[in-house]
């Protein structure tokens, strides 16, 4: 772990720092199989530009949903962004800074999440698109084992 990374609630005088991962995170989004049904689980429209998103999930604008950043010298270099179910709190999505990366910052992240479902005496999922090897790789080094692959005819 970063020793001088913190992560805490996003507030929405962060989106201007976020707006950067969450373009990059549309962008990853956009050529995995599941990405538009994920942005759609928590209620954004398609079409939602970086800036947009950035600024509502800053401004907890997105029902039931909490965003995290993780700061390093008061810069964001990751965000983490859950949704709260009836039954559990759900990892939608972990993203970090290209230049940042291999860093454990998304491990922090995660670790943060896991908190946050605990804290609230939840039980914690994570999921995780087809193809992206990268969150698949993270959720199991965590300890976060698949136990349900969900398949749709529609998507």
């Amino acid at each position: 772990m970063v020793p001088e990374l913190a992560v805490r609630t996003a507030g929405v005088e962060d989106a201007v720092g976020v707006e950067p991962l969450v373009a990059d995170a549309l962008s990853r989004l956009a050529t995995l199989r599941g990405g538009p049904a994920l942005l759609e689980l928590i209620g954004v429209p398609e079409g939602t530009g970086p800036e947009e998103l950035a600024s509502a999930l800053c401004g907890q604008a997105l029902l039931d949903t909490t965003t995290l950043v993780a700061t390093l010298s008061d810069s964001i270099v990751g965000i983490a962004v859950v949704v709260r179910t009836s039954a559990s709190v759900d990892l939608i999505g972990v993203h970090t800074a290209r230049s940042m990366r291999r860093r454990r910052i998304g491990s922090t992240l995660l670790d943060a999440s896991r908190a946050l479902a605990s804290e609230l005496g939840m039980r914690f999922e994570a999921l995780a698109l087809p193809g992206d090897q990268s969150v698949k790789s993270l959720l199991e080094a965590g300890g976060i084992k698949a136990r349900l692959l969900r398949m749709a005819a529609d998507r």
